[in-house]
Parts: structure tokens; sequence; C-alpha cells
């Protein structure tokens, strides 16, 4: 691949290994992590380091490989971790940290550039809020972030504001205590299997400290595929038993009643990164002025790490501003 160049994911496979291979594995991996298809989605942005590989290897195999030999993870720790407690216990240490104050309830409607600082617009239009500060690092999805931009930075809102997004549905199944599973901690499904289920996480298996013996068996399903959008606008009862009759076919079974059930649906959840994606968020920071960053999902990957990473990127930046008033 030319050095700098950008295609998208299931261009470069299927040219290497065929369509097969994109269909049977790429697509499922894709489809669990962004909801999309390898085909519309960028090989830099989903996959950077391979993407860096493959300037320099000869074959795609050679790239797979030396991009593994780039991981950072560490020999004998497992693959999975949690925060004990739960993942929101990170806002309030952060914040606890940080001394910060975290207001909630408070979307911010409008940024306007005040002298030297920015006078933020906050709440509900009717009774709107101000607060002026001395820099913004604006952590939202790509639309929204684009309407806060178009008066300050019209060129930045340009660049990210064309992201289109895919919607999902996420079901938790409560199944009883014992009930069998196939020996692996969750599946992919390729599209062309025609389910509404994408893929599954066995969670008491992929989380022993939440099961035991006696506690319930969990399984964690998400649905729907971008592009897939009305296979969605189903009750969440349907969709419930829509998954659950899914997931039997697909572990090999039928599954016994749900002990108990939840839904949690994410309309425009996850970021379809096109080709060239990461040429536009470029050109977007660079066309912000000083003073204002962005950071988040939207513009640097869709995993937890890499939105750590973005945040403390645009931290620095705004840090360095600050220090140079």
């Amino acid at each position: 691949m030319a050095p700098g160049a950008d295609i998208a994911v299931g261009e470069l496979v299927r040219s290497r290994y065929g369509a097969d291979v994109v269909d049977r594995l790429v697509d499922p991996m894709l489809g669990g992590v962004y909801a999309g298809r390898a085909d519309q989605l960028s090989l830099r942005a989903t996959m950077p380091q391979l993407a860096r590989t493959a300037e320099t290897e000869h074959t795609l195999r050679g790239a797979v490989r030396a991009a593994q030999a780039l991981s950072k993870r560490v020999p004998g720790r497992p693959i999975f971790a949690a925060v004990g407690g739960g993942m929101s216990r990170l806002i309030g240490a952060a914040a606890t940290a940080a001394r910060a104050r975290i207001s909630l309830g408070l979307p911010v409607r409008e940024i306007v550039r005040s002298g030297s600082r920015w006078h933020l617009v906050l709440g509900p239009a009717p009774e709107p809020q101000t607060d002026d500060v001395d820099a913004v690092i604006l952590a939202v999805p790509a639309k929204p972030a684009a309407r806060l931009l178009i008066d300050v930075a019209p060129a930045a809102a340009a660049a990210i504001g064309g992201l289109e997004y895919a919607s999902v549905a996420l079901v938790g199944i409560a199944l009883p205590p014992g009930t069998p599973l196939p020996e692996l901690s969750g599946f992919l499904v390729p599209p062309g299997e025609g389910t509404l289920v994408k893929a599954a996480t066995f969670f008491t298996r992929k989380w022993p400290h939440l099961g035991g013996p006696e506690a319930p068996v969990i399984v964690r399903a998400s649905l729907g595929r971008a592009g897939e959008e009305e296979r969605l606008h189903l009750s969440d009862q349907a969709l419930l038993e829509i998954a659950h009759k899914e997931l039997g076919e697909l572990a090999g079974g039928e599954l016994p009643p749900a002990v108990a059930s939840w839904i949690q649906r994410w309309g425009g959840g996850l970021p379809q990164y096109a080709p060239g994606h990461t040429d536009r968020v470029r050109a977007a920071r660079e066309a912000l002025p000083p003073g204002l960053a962005v950071a988040g999902a939207a513009l640097d990957g869709v995993g937890i790490p890499v939105c750590v990473a973005s945040g403390e990127a645009a931290a620095d930046d705004v840090s360095k501003y600050l220090e140079a008033l």
C-alpha cells in the first residue's frame, strides 16, 4: 500500500485473500466492533498499526505479523479487564483527582469567542445559562460538534460534520444457573447469515467474578448493522424475543426461558469511518482556533483506551495554550 494512502479494509483483504475471508472473518469482526461493513470502513482509522505495516511489508500476512509485534499487550495478563464496581466509577475518580466540577443535564448549545476566552450557552433554550471559560474541549458526536463549530471554525465543522453513524441495540438475557453454552467467551456472526444478532458475549464466562454455580448465566447480544436501522424499529419485547430465539439457534440449541432480560438502544451510537477519515480529522484539527480542541470516538476510535488517549491529547493541546497565555 502506498505510504499515506487509505483504502477500505475489505478492499485490501479481498485483493490478497479473496471474498470468503472478508465475508466470513473480517466483516464479522468489524461488525462486532463498529456495526459496519469491511468495504466501507477505513483501514487507517480502524486498524492503524496494520495500515502502517502494510506500507513496508510485501504481503498482507507479513503486515499482520508486523502489526502484532507492535502490540503493547503484556504476556500473561488477561485479555479482558474491568473496573471493580463498574466503569461509571471512572467519572467520579477522574473528577476527584482533577478537582473538577461536573455539571450534568446542561448541554452546551453555543460556543462564542469572547476576546481571549470562550462564552458558552448552556441548558434548555427557554432557560439558558452561560459560562465563560479559558479553553474548550469538544468530546461529542460529529454532527453536534459540527453545529457548535460552524461559526467559530467552519472549515473544521465541514471536515467532521459528514461522518455517518450506525445504530445498535444491546440485549441482556439472564438464563437459569447451569445453562450450557459453547466453551467460548462469545461469537461474531457474518452478515450473510441474515440474523439481527451480529455478536454475542457470554458475560459470566468473560467476566468470571460475576458468575458462580448459583448465579444466572448472562448473555449479551448486539443487534443491528449500518444501513439496517429499520430492523431495529420494533418494540423492546419483540427485539428481546428475536434475540433469545436467534441466540439459541446460533449457539446450537434452544435456550431456556430467561429469568430476566433488558435492552439498551444506541441510536447513532457507532461512527462509520469511511476511507480518508484520518485526513479529514487532521484537517479539522488544523482549522481549529487556539484554545479549542476536539476529542472522542467521532475522531480517533471507539475503544476505551483510544478515547482516553484522544482526551489526553486534547488536554495537552489546551494546557500548552493556557501556559502560553
